[in-house]
């Protein structure tokens, strides 16, 4: 069920393979990502070894706007936890890197629903952008590559009719978060973008 704007927290849960990455590098990404949308992730840092820590988990599932699933390498901790957030219908998203993980190891059930799919930490970045970007403040829940095009598909048109736009220009009058117009902008430049200026104070027209 999701949440009304105004009951909403800021707070996400995330559940991971700890083993997988180093975890100052997986991290970071969040890091950079509660500084921008000025939100807060939830780390489970112990093991699932009793019903106390169980009954924590749950808390933070619960006491979150929404929660991300890892399942690359597909542990079993992560499953149990996303097992929790599907009893329970609060809102979840699955994140899954194709190189860590066989796909033939997760169930078909879960092989089928949309998710984060993602190769690098720059790639996952990107994309968990688009995601708080529906949450905070847009209500819109849709898969994240829609709402990718759409916000596209809105820059354009916007630059369009007023050629010469710089990124916190196009965020105020499209109500977006200035990282998700970078997110957005970036890969444009060169092919329907050109940008003229300096990184930070660049203004943007149509190729």
């Amino acid at each position: 069920m999701v949440k009304p704007l105004e009951n909403l927290t800021k707070q996400i849960f995330v559940a991971y393979a700890y083993y997988l990455y180093d975890q100052r590098d997986y991290r970071k990404v969040y890091a950079s990502l509660e500084k921008a949308f000025d939100v807060k992730f939830i780390f489970a840092d112990e093991k699932i070894t009793n019903m106390h820590i169980l009954q924590k988990i749950i808390s933070f599932i619960r006491g979150s706007d929404f929660s991300l699933f890892d399942i690359s390498a597909w542990n079993p901790n992560v499953t149990l936890e996303l097992g929790i957030a599907l009893a329970s219908s609060d809102d979840w998203y699955i994140c899954f890197n194709p190189d860590k993980t066989d796909i033939k190891e997760v169930p078909s059930d879960i092989r089928g629903l949309d998710r984060i799919q993602y190769q690098s930490f720059s790639e996952f970045e990107d994309k968990l952008s688009v995601l708080l970007d529906q949450w905070y403040p847009r209500s819109t829940r849709r898969s994240v590559d829609d709402y990718f095009d759409d916000a596209k598909k809105q820059i354009l048109l916007l630059i369009q009719k007023q050629p010469g736009l710089r990124v916190v220009e196009i965020a105020d009058i499209l109500g977006m978060n200035k990282k998700m117009v970078q997110v957005v902008v970036a890969p444009l430049v060169g092919n329907e973008l050109r940008m003229e200026g300096k990184t930070r104070g660049a203004k943007y027209y149509l190729s």
